[in-house]
């Protein structure tokens, strides 16, 4: 069995946070009024949401701690690296206008 099946709220909350994640490229893509504020509080729901949740699942396992511990620092670090994206998207990326 999946351990993470034990914690189904840091799962919920990993998907809060994908939802988060896709909202704010929605929001930067479409670029409406707002999106220079909405985009980056997306953002933040995304990394508390995926960091934390996994951080906390890490926090919790008892038997797989170091494989936990690596899912968690990686989740970090695409984390950071999908906001890095978004924020050059932000500033060097095409704009759309519809």
């Amino acid at each position: 069995m999946d351990p993470r099946r034990a914690y189904p709220r840091i799962a919920i909350a990993a998907f809060a946070g994908n939802l988060a994640f896709i909202g704010a490229w929605v929001v930067l893509i479409t670029r409406t009024n707002g999106w220079l504020v909405i985009g980056p509080i997306l953002l933040a729901v995304f990394a508390l949401l995926r960091v934390g949740g996994m951080w906390l699942y890490a926090a919790r396992q008892t038997e797989n701690l170091e494989r936990a511990r690596r899912a968690a620092i990686f989740t970090t670090f695409l984390t950071l690296a999908g906001i890095g994206l978004w924020v050059f998207a932000a500033l060097r990326g095409p704009r759309i206008s519809l």
